[in-house]
């Protein structure tokens, strides 16, 4: 499958009655690999929030015309920040 079709396959399957995009909950609780989640695009909000992992957590490069919330991460590792471009506020 193809990130296109993940993409169409999420929306069609995991889009709520408000129009939002949900897949909350992944549990990948079994896996040691890394995770990638980078490069999501969207004209709309982006929620990321109750992370839980015992490896590190990496965000860079952020993008963001409006305001950045993070709350609720439970790790065991260090968090990494840099090169955020944000116009609007960054909220830890």
């Amino acid at each position: 499958m193809s990130k296109k079709e993940l993409v169409e396959l999420l929306k069609k399957e995991f889009t709520t009655e408000l129009g939002n995009i949900n897949i909350s909950g992944l549990d990948f609780g079994d896996f040691y690999g890394k995770i990638f989640l980078n490069g999501i695009k969207s004209k709309g909000d982006i929620y990321q929030g109750f992370h839980s992992n015992k490896g590190e957590v990496y965000q860079y490069a952020h993008r963001n015309k409006g305001d950045v919330h993070q709350d609720s991460h439970s790790n065991e590792g260090d968090i990494y920040q840099s090169r955020l471009s944000n116009k609007g506020q960054v909220i830890n």
